[in-house]
């Protein structure tokens, strides 16, 4: 199947709603207090889990914030352009990753510490 813009753009749509779902419930799940128990490994795990879960909602709210921003580059008509470079990003690209940011050329230069060269 080729890739379309339009599908695209409706499986941001599909992620940006789980993802929102997801925050959801971690939220509630962060209110959930340690110390309450009777003993101290109860509550060494209690504070775990709630580091875990905070490591996570993080997560989920940069994945959300990506996500959120490849829809505004829809609006704003630039959807699929390199942030780094203002190239076309590779369509497979798009299609693997609809909220990708960058090519994989400046993505990997990104990822190595700039080690490599961009040719455009």
């Amino acid at each position: 199947m080729p890739f379309s813009y339009q599908r695209a753009k409706r499986e941001l749509l599909e992620e940006q709603a789980k993802l929102e779902e997801q925050l959801q419930q971690l939220e509630v799940a962060e209110y959930e207090s340690v110390g309450y128990s009777n003993h101290m490994a109860d509550d060494g795990t209690d504070a775990f889990d709630q580091a875990v879960g905070m490591a996570l909602k993080h997560k989920v709210e940069a994945s959300l914030e990506e996500v959120e921003r490849a829809l505004a580059k829809f609006d704003n008509g630039i959807y699929g352009i390199c942030e780094a470079c203002g190239a076309r990003i590779d369509r497979a690209r798009l299609e693997v990753l609809p909220q990708a940011m960058c090519c994989l050329d400046c993505q990997e230069r990104h990822e190595h510490g700039g080690t490599r060269t961009v040719s455009h």
